[in-house]
């Protein structure tokens, strides 16, 4: 399938550095919203077919909590975008967040509200057909509350629940929107988290990138990355919350 134009949020993540490699040849231009250009291309050097040369990829360093940046930038885009994957967001530190409130609020803005605003004035750059999307990843700490993560899981939710509203906006114009639903990742910042974990509820980057692309060209709504969180998710929702509040989640 051959695209225009996509648009990745959060370049320098493993997973977007292999959507982006799986995308080079199937859309006229990427572009690449990251914190870092540098990193960017420091990191893609290892897929071997990007350089800071190519016109095929355009990419810009802007901090996701830099609101009016971003929007600045997507207004002088032309109104000729296929598609948005959304890969950025940002775990934070849930016991500092709890006593922190400017924490909180970098938290919420990283995971919910910068998202949300940006990705409704991206969605009027889109163009309306079939084959356009938005894929946007969340978390399945957004899929019911947990104390250890407060504002990160809280932030999670009203994205899924701002993306569902989006899918109905945007219905009537052929626009997909997919909520995807990752579970643990082997990235930086799961390796980094230091937490022992069953290696069968833990995807590799490559598969996520490959898994979400399939998802797209079939225009799925709502993902799971691995379908074994999908069956623990639909346990833990099924918890009454009096039991529920005892856990250590």
């Amino acid at each position: 399938m051959k695209y225009n134009k996509i648009i990745i949020y959060g370049g320098t993540s493993e997973i977007s550095l292999s959507l982006v490699d799986m995308y080079i040849d199937e859309c006229e231009k990427l572009i690449i919203f990251c914190r870092s250009k540098k990193k960017f291309f420091e990191l893609q050097k290892n897929f071997g077919n990007i350089n800071s040369e190519n016109l095929k990829v355009k990419v810009l360093e802007v901090e996701l909590n830099d609101l009016v940046k971003n929007l600045e930038i997507i207004d002088k885009m032309k109104n000729d975008i296929s598609g948005v994957i959304w890969v950025a967001g940002y775990t934070g530190d849930g016991n500092e967040e709890f006593e922190n409130i400017s924490e909180a609020e970098k938290n919420i803005k990283i995971n919910f509200l910068n998202p949300a605003i940006i990705l409704t004035e991206l969605s009027k750059k889109i163009k309306k057909n079939s084959n356009s999307f938005i894929a946007v990843f969340t978390s399945v700490a957004g899929l019911r509350g947990r104390k250890k993560q407060l504002f990160y899981s809280s932030s999670k939710s009203g994205l899924i629940a701002f993306l569902s509203a989006l899918r109905q906006k945007l219905f009537k114009y052929q626009i997909s929107v997919i909520t995807v639903i990752p579970g643990y990742m082997n990235t930086k910042p799961f390796r980094e988290g230091d937490l022992n974990c069953p290696s069968f509820l833990i995807a590799e980057p490559k598969n996520v990138a490959q898994n979400l692309k399939k998802a797209i060209e079939k225009n799925k709504e709502i993902i799971y990355i691995n379908s074994y969180w999908k069956i623990i998710m639909t346990i833990v929702k099924l918890i009454p919350e009096k039991l529920f509040k005892r856990f250590s989640f």
